[in-house]
């Protein structure tokens, strides 16, 4: 088995920026602390990624932007705030889309990598990935890798995201203070961070109010038909209110219920997440949590530039609080 640059740090009792740092020459790093971690390196036999050394003289002055499903408008309006940022920054952007799968996002990292990105912006993808291993390539290249929207629980780099589980929360104090009791969650497949957040918020605050009524409706694919179709398949509805974890299923929800002959928000809540265009397009405004993208992309960019010039030390995650949008969508029971 071959050794990994977190073998390296591990038997150096340092970090592996540090020593990814160290192993490229870089002065930021003390020329003791350079000499033992290449001794160490040589001796335990690693052999550096074949990217790294070109990447530390070369600059391609391009960063690469990773999403994972170009369809949902929240991701193209991302990109669209991200190429806006960059451009007065002098830096090109590269945008790539992983279609929600892991082994495309893999390959995507391994080009980008190959074509000496400056840096790499990666929103992830929205289904269980418990192994991003190739994810170290990165760091043994010496290029920054920054998440946005959300992260990899098990990874150390910094991430920029909206606080999900408080914006979760506060969407469902608003129903519950208009007299909602009944209250539903429509989520994703289980074990994906971004949606963790919202359930945790969903279940806590289930919990707190001590409310009888709980469920949530896992769906394979958070999207438009998905939700359409769990509604269009119930017999019977016992909620009173439908709260989604993106604005596109709460569309779907509400098509799905006027078709039934309910009344929104007449007969059922519902609420979205996201506070994109599907939340007034909607036949009824749709109730919604503002993840504000501009202030996400900014502080995204600007985090990435100051990594890539060595501003910051040490970059820390930034959680951007996120609030409730009131719309027709919801209203006082009578």
């Amino acid at each position: 088995m071959s050794v990994s640059i977190k073998d390296v740090a591990r038997a150096a009792k340092l970090s592996t920026a540090t020593v990814s740092l160290a192993l490229n020459g870089s002065e930021k790093i003390n020329p003791k602390t350079r000499k033992k971690v290449e001794e160490i390196a040589k001796e335990m036999g690693y052999k550096p990624n074949p990217y790294a050394r070109q990447l530390v003289t070369k600059r391609s002055r391009q960063i690469g932007l990773i999403l994972p499903d170009i369809e949902n408008v929240y991701y193209a309006s991302l990109a669209q705030a991200v190429f806006n940022d960059l451009s007065v920054s002098g830096y090109g952007l590269s945008i790539s889309v992983s279609m929600n799968s892991r082994l495309t996002e893999r390959k995507i990292v391994s080009d980008m990598i190959a074509n000496r990105m400056d840096g790499i912006i990666l929103a992830p993808v929205n289904v269980k990935n418990d192994n991003t291993d190739y994810l170290d390539l990165v760091k043994d290249a010496g290029i920054p890798l920054l998440f946005l929207t959300s992260t990899y629980p098990k990874r150390d780099e910094p991430h920029v995201m909206c606080d999900l589980y408080s914006g979760m929360k506060a969407l469902l104090n608003e129903l519950y203070q208009n007299g909602y009791r009944k209250i539903e969650l429509l989520s994703g497949a289980d074990g994906v961070f971004a949606l963790s957040l919202r359930d945790k918020g969903y279940l806590d605050f289930i919990k707190e109010k001590k409310l009888d009524h709980q469920k949530i409706h896992r769906l394979d694919h958070v999207g438009y038909k998905e939700a359409q179709k769990l509604i269009e398949g119930m017999t019977d509805i016992t909620a009173d209110a439908f709260v989604c974890v993106n604005d596109m299923m709460a569309l779907g929800v509400i098509n799905a219920l006027r078709e039934k002959g309910y009344s929104i928000p007449g007969d059922i809540a519902v609420a979205g997440y996201d506070d994109v265009i599907f939340s007034d397009i909607s036949p009824v405004p749709i109730t919604t949590v503002k993840q504000d993208i501009k202030e996400l992309s900014s502080i995204g960019v600007n985090t990435m530039l100051d990594m890539i010039e060595g501003k910051k030390s040490e970059i820390k995650s930034i959680l951007i609080n996120c609030e409730p949008v009131i719309k027709g969508s919801t209203a006082g029971k009578g």
